[in-house]
């Protein structure tokens, strides 16, 4: 009889775990950064082409350390995570052509960030909503905000337009 009252506590012990953590379906995030996409274009008669960047492209936030995208060569977009708090983020363009001559222009995003749940059991994520770009213009013309709202769902956040001839 107590073999059997222990088998049953067991049980129960094993049933109760087993329905806790079958309650639980919401799939949380591996990564809870979020990035924005940057579209290269060209200003035509037509209107605007999208066009790759021909020198070498490097990409740092400023006040940091960091490489956000190195040495790409040949790129008509790129996708950079998004900082979790800061009211700004700063990002520096370093365009290298053949002749290693090297010229930066600089992208300030100004934001609101918005914290975002999954569910009570997954870490919070930060969400965005860009109010303002401004930028240097040694080699980008102009910015535009296509899409605000910086996410999960990947789209074109901001299109970047070239000076000709450059």
């Amino acid at each position: 009889m107590k073999k059997l009252k222990g088998i049953t506590r067991t049980l129960v012990c094993i049933g109760v775990f087993i329905a806790v953590a079958a309650c639980e379906s919401t799939d949380c995030p591996i990564n809870n950064i979020v990035y924005s996409t940057y579209g290269f274009y060209a200003a035509t008669d037509e209107g605007e082409s999208k066009i790759q960047v021909l020198d070498t492209l490097t990409v740092t936030a400023a006040g940091t350390d960091s490489i956000l995208i190195n040495r790409l060569v040949r790129g008509s977009e790129v996708e950079l995570p998004v900082s979790y708090s800061a009211a700004t983020d700063t990002l520096i363009f370093h365009f290298t052509d053949t002749t290693s001559r090297t010229r930066r222009d600089t992208i300030w995003i100004d934001k609101e960030n918005i914290p975002h749940y999954e569910s009570p059991t997954c870490p919070a994520s930060m969400f965005h909503h860009v109010t303002a770009v401004r930028w240097t213009r040694l080699l980008v013309d102009s910015v535009s905000i296509v899409n605000p709202n910086i996410n999960y769902n990947v789209s074109e956040n901001f299109k970047i337009y070239f000076r000709s001839g450059n």
